[in-house]
């Protein structure tokens, strides 16, 4: 019982996780899992997931990000714009994507640590940007060739993903960057009187997050052949709430982990599609999630002066 009480915050969300999975298997006869569903929830998951981690790297330290789903959708419209007028090689949208996820991160980034404006302000107003150009640029949906596919190739997708994982979980739990990152959403003051470098580990943690949701976006591109005027409109808000399901404050700390954002993201994903195969209507979906979260939240968090939300 002891050892329950001290790892609750880490049980409980691998417990949720196997209640959906279980709830979910039963109220759809099993067809949650066919062939045919179990591809397009992989899919979701391939991209929730590096997006979920991807962000974890700012909310460790006690940043926001509403930014995501547009820088995401940027990076895809526009290495696919520069590969339809160019005929490059389909594995050169790759760093295009991560790029174009790079510029929007860093600019974000700077002006969120450099002019001490709020994470939250930055990165809306980035959301929007990132948005308007997709919307007034692509004007509808951009189809790719045929030949993009070879990208939607699950070995090597699944080796992306280990590395990146891998190289997450190191770069958080066994660095000193990881280390003072979460310091830093621990208490900003105590770190910087430790003699950390807030503003060059918050920076890092922005560049971390662009190259991870940059090839989130090459796969998802080559994966769909297309490129959505919506591509990634929500996913900030699937982020955040596949965060919190994970077991992971919004306001950073060192108890924040790669395991969270990934637990989260599952369960994401698994409600999300296994509500549409019950038969439950798409307009109650937000409904049953937000019910959910809110759960999550009252069974894993103790209010304190600091609220739910980052500082």
């Amino acid at each position: 019982m002891e050892f329950i009480k001290k790892h609750t915050n880490t049980i409980l969300p691998f417990v949720g996780l196997a209640v959906v999975i279980i709830v979910l298997w039963i109220l759809s006869a099993g067809k949650i899992f066919d062939p045919a569903n179990l591809n397009n929830i992989l899919d979701q998951c391939y991209t929730i997931v590096i997006l979920s981690v991807a962000c974890s790297f700012l909310y460790s330290h006690g940043g926001f990000d509403l930014a995501v789903g547009g820088i995401y959708g940027l990076s895809m419209m526009v290495s696919g714009l520069i590969f339809l007028s160019t005929g490059m090689s389909i594995w050169l949208a790759l760093p295009m994507c991560i790029v174009v996820s790079l510029v929007c991160y860093l600019l974000m980034g700077t002006v969120t640590v450099k002019l001490r404006l709020p994470a939250f302000i930055t990165s809306l107003c980035m959301q929007f940007i990132c948005r308007g150009i997709v919307t007034t640029v692509s004007e509808g949906n951009i189809n790719l060739p045929p030949e993009f596919s070879a990208g939607d190739n699950w070995v090597i997708k699944i080796v992306v993903l280990v590395v990146m994982l891998a190289a997450a979980y190191i770069l958080l739990h066994r660095t000193a960057f990881g280390k003072n990152n979460r310091a830093i959403g621990e208490n900003d003051v105590a770190a910087r009187q430790s003699g950390i470098n807030i503003d060059k580990v918050r920076l890092i943690a922005y560049v971390i997050a662009a190259v991870m949701v940059g090839v989130a976006g090459f796969f998802a591109m080559s994966s769909a052949r297309t490129v959505a005027t919506l591509a990634g409109s929500g996913f900030e808000m699937d982020v955040i709430v596949a965060i919190v399901l994970g077991g992971m404050s919004l306001n950073g700390g060192m108890q924040s982990s790669v395991r969270a954002p990934i637990i989260g993201a599952l369960i994401v994903v698994l409600l999300t599609n296994g509500l549409v195969i019950i038969g439950v209507p798409s307009t109650w979906s937000d409904l049953v999630i937000g019910v959910v979260f809110l759960i999550v939240i009252l069974f894993n968090y103790k209010r304190n002066k600091l609220g739910f939300l980052p500082r």
